[in-house]
Formats: C-alpha cells, sequence, structure tokens
C-alpha cells in the first residue's frame, strides 16, 4: 500500500499524519510540543524519526508533505524568516531531504496555503474558485486562491496577513518578525497570552478572570477571558472589543482587495474564543462592504 505522511510544524506543536492508498482516513497519528529546542538541526532530526516511524520498514517510496510556519524563499523549501520557530534563512527542505534519503519524495510548504488548498480540495472551500482562508493560532497566517489556483507571491509570502499593518502609532505592538502593529502582535496567541497576563498583574480593577484560572495568573488562558465577556466582565469585554476590532480591520482589508467568495477562519484561539469570533464577525460585516458580500461564505473550522 502506498504512504503519504502530512507534517504540520507550527508554533506551538508538531502533528503527522500517516495516509494509505487514497483513503482520507490516517492509519496513525502523533503529536508533540515543538519544545525549547527550536534549532533547525534539532527539529529535522525528530521530524524524520517521526516521519519514519510513520512509514514503517517497507522499502516503497513514500510522499512526504510538510507545512512550515514560516515565511518560504522558494520551492526548495528555504525558510526566509520563521518567527515563532526563530529561523532566518534556513534551507530546512534540503536538510530533512538529506536526513531522509532517496525513498522519500518530499514537499515543503507554507502551513496555511497546504490548509488552504486542503480545504478546496476536500473541505470548506470545495467548489469555491476565490478563497481566503485565516487561521489564527499561535500566530496568524493566510492562505489565498483566486481563479481556482493558489496564489503564492513573487517570493512564495503571498497571504502573510498576519504581518499586515493594523496600528501605525508610536506605541503600536512589536511583532517577532521585526515589525510594529502587525495584527498578529495583537491576536496571536503567543502576544495575547502574554498581554492578558501582563495585564491582569498589572490592573487593580475588578475581574473574574484570574478566579476562572483557578487564582493563577499564569494559568490564565484566552478561553478564561472568553468565559467571563460572555459573563459581562468589563475588563474582558473591553479586550475583546479592541481586539475583535483590529483583526475585522485585518479582514475586510483583505476582502476588499482580493473580493473572494469565501472566507475560511480557523484555528486554536478562535476555536477557544467564541465570543471573540462572533464579535469579529459582525465588526468585519460592519466595516468591510465587501464582506457582505460574502457574509453567507464565512466558514468557522472547528
Amino acid at each position: 500500500m502506498t504512504i503519504s505522511i502530512g507534517i504540520d510544524l507550527g508554533g506551538s506543536n508538531l502533528r503527522a499524519a500517516a495516509f494509505g492508498g487514497d483513503s482520507a482516513t490516517p492509519l496513525a497519528v502523533h503529536r508533540e510540543a515543538v519544545g525549547d529546542d527550536r534549532a533547525p538541526e534539532a527539529i529535522v532530526e525528530r521530524m524524520a524519526r517521526t516521519i519514519e516511524r510513520l512509514a514503517g520498514g517497507s522499502a516503497d517510496p513514500v510522499t512526504v508533505g510538510v507545512g512550515v510556519a514560516a515565511l518560504l524563499r522558494d520551492r526548495r523549501g528555504t525558510v526566509a524568516n520563521s518567527p515563532h520557530l526563530r529561523w532566518r534563512d534556513v534551507p530546512f527542505g534540503e536538510l530533512l531531504g538529506r536526513r531522509l534519503g532517496a525513498r522519500y519524495r518530499l514537499g515543503v510548504y507554507n502551513d496555511v496555503n497546504a490548509i488552504t488548498w486542503g480545504e478546496a480540495v476536500a473541505g470548506a472551500a470545495r467548489g469555491y474558485r476565490d478563497v481566503l482562508a485565516v487561521y489564527v493560532g499561535t500566530g496568524i497566517g493566510g492562505g489565498l486562491i483566486a481563479g481556482g489556483q493558489l496564489i503564492e507571491g513573487a517570493s512564495h509570502c503571498a497571504g502573510e496577513i498576519g504581518h499586515t499593518k493594523v496600528r501605525w502609532d508610536d506605541d503600536a505592538a512589536p511583532c517577532m518578525c521585526g515589525g510594529r502593529g502587525c495584527v498578529e502582535a495583537y491576536v496571536g496567541g503567543r502576544y495575547l497570552i502574554a498581554r492578558i497576563r501582563r495585564e491582569l498583574a498589572n490592573k487593580r480593577r475588578k475581574t473574574t478572570v484570574i478566579e476562572r484560572a483557578g487564582g493563577s495568573i499564569d494559568a490564565v488562558t484566552p478561553g478564561h477571558v472568553d468565559d467571563a465577556a460572555l459573563d459581562g466582565d468589563a475588563w474582558a469585554l473591553a479586550l475583546w472589543t479592541e481586539l475583535a476590532a483590529l483583526l475585522a480591520v485585518a479582514l475586510g482589508n483583505a476582502l476588499a482587495i482580493l473580493n473572494s467568495q469565501r472566507l475560511i477562519l480557523g484555528g486554536g484561539v478562535l476555536e477557544r474564543t467564541p465570543a471573540l469570533r462572533t464579535m469579529a464577525e459582525i465588526d468585519l460585516m460592519l466595516v468591510a462592504p465587501a464582506a457582505r458580500l460574502a457574509r453567507d461564505g464565512v466558514s468557522i473550522i472547528e
């Protein structure tokens, strides 16, 4: 049986699944934290061992597709910049291909580009020729399909909506990409958790968020803030109101330019914060006339 393996290398987790033949049901799955050792060589070795284990002992060729949370410089899988992996100019595809050897047919892609194409082939974007997919997780990534074709851009960086600017004043938040005011620096999970805990440590107004996390600021997650916002907590509502508007502006501007038929929203942050997600959708309809045309095409992937 022909084996195919898909890998997702994100800012927090490394996920893998093996498939046999044309079946969409995985034969085996694997998940582990990326961890603190993010040196390219260490990640390559861990990933290669996972792939070899999932592939089994047969000598038959194995197709491997890897989605990386990174800006890719070329089709060989050279990582130009991955803020969350802390990589710049890393020949990741070459390193992994050399480690795996000739048995494995390797392709390396931007992670949300891979997700977007998967949704177009077999998911929420099936049957649509113009699609914008945005995933809000540890960071924020986007993928574009126009006229039925995946758009990669001149330097393979199209769709990086997370690094579009939503603030440009002196207080704009710094982003790990080196810029300031990126929507990712406000709504991306890594930044969001840090801000929540920082504000809770400094604030004097009453809020129920810390209590919801068992009394520990270090245990607070965006989900706790979301629960508090649903119950009318003033601090949680104020924070969500600010962030929903920023996310809506980024999405609305993208839709105004692209005129997409289908908007797909997903990712760990939005899955765990239904109040924030709903507020952003409402703001999107208010700030972006083009989004009103696509209102029936908003899909939340969970």
